[in-house]
């Protein structure tokens, strides 16, 4: 298949590749990204729900998706607290820039910004896989006193944290030419179902409305530019400088994952719970990656729980 698309594209090989060779990449290590702050603030969509009056939890999704994936928990939580779900840039309604700012680092920064211009504080954090990894990146920004104090607790779901081999769906995003002609030419749909089930432990279980949502956000302008360049920059240079920085971390965390995840293994969890000291583990069987839509009712009475 792969030799088919290439031989009857070739004048767009050519150009990809000639363009693939022209770029310059800012380093993404905490020095380039966190200290040089290269990212250019944006106004990033959000939706909020509960009385504002209540303890405020904020929400970041993970990648190639949107605040929507966290609609299952809105019921429940949204009666004794004040939710805050956040488009990352590149995703959801939020901007696309035509740039090279969407790693870990970037997004922490602009997330940062958005808790600093809507006045919150002593907030709980919730990310899940790219989403935790930047939450991680802000633990460790307000640890080194880099940001003001905000964030009070924690909660990490299947969350990206150490070096580690990508899903193959994303491996095969990551390699030059194919990636961006794979992601051009499959259908929306398509590309959003794979995922689903990709992350999903039942299939049965995959909300259509999910897959909806996924494909029509596939759609926007630059969408598929900003999954790119995403995916290019998931993995930091200097990842391993930062795992070993995890036991500096000293917000109460609680640590929700499937141990059925193939796209980031248990193994993850039990370690994260390690580095952090003052940390809280629930693992829960017969659920993959996406426990906030395979496994809501069980995520919210941990998360009530922890809250507490």
């Amino acid at each position: 298949m792969l030799k088919i698309i290439l031989k009857s594209l070739p004048f767009i090989y050519l150009i990809l590749i000639i363009f693939s060779g022209c770029s310059t990449k800012v380093p993404i290590t905490w020095k380039e990204r966190i200290l040089t702050k290269r990212v250019e603030k944006l106004p990033l969509i959000y939706s909020e729900y509960g009385k504002k009056e209540n303890p405020t939890i904020l929400f970041i999704h993970g990648f190639g998706e949107n605040r929507y994936t966290w609609r299952f928990l809105v019921p429940r939580l949204s009666i004794n607290y004040h939710l805050i779900m956040v488009d990352l840039k590149g995703f959801g309604d939020s901007p696309k820039s035509e740039d090279d700012y969407y790693s870990v680092y970037d997004q922490a920064i602009l997330v940062n910004e958005f808790i600093k211009d809507k006045k919150q504080k002593n907030i709980t954090l919730i990310g899940r896989s790219f989403g935790g990894g930047i939450a991680l990146i802000l633990a460790l920004l307000q640890h080194d006193k880099l940001i003001k104090k905000r964030i009070n607790k924690m909660v990490l779901i299947d969350s990206m944290s150490y070096r580690q081999n990508l899903p193959s769906m994303l491996r095969d995003l990551k390699i030059p030419i194919i990636g961006y002609l794979g992601i051009h030419l499959l259908s929306n749909s398509y590309m959003a179902e794979e995922a689903y089930k990709y992350a999903f432990y039942n299939d049965d279980l995959i909300p259509k409305n999910s897959i909806k949502y996924n494909s029509t956000y596939l759609s926007y302008p630059r969408a598929k530019y900003a999954y790119l360049q995403t995916v290019n920059q998931l993995i930091p240079d200097d990842i391993e400088r930062i795992e070993k920085r995890y036991s500096k971390i000293d917000i109460p965390t609680l640590i929700l994952w499937g141990r059925d995840d193939i796209s980031i293994h248990v193994d993850k969890a039990y370690r994260l719970h390690r580095d952090i000291k003052n940390s809280k583990i629930k693992v829960f069987n017969h659920a993959g990656h996406m426990l906030q839509e395979e496994r809501p009712n069980l995520v919210v009475d941990a998360i009530e729980d922890f809250l507490k």
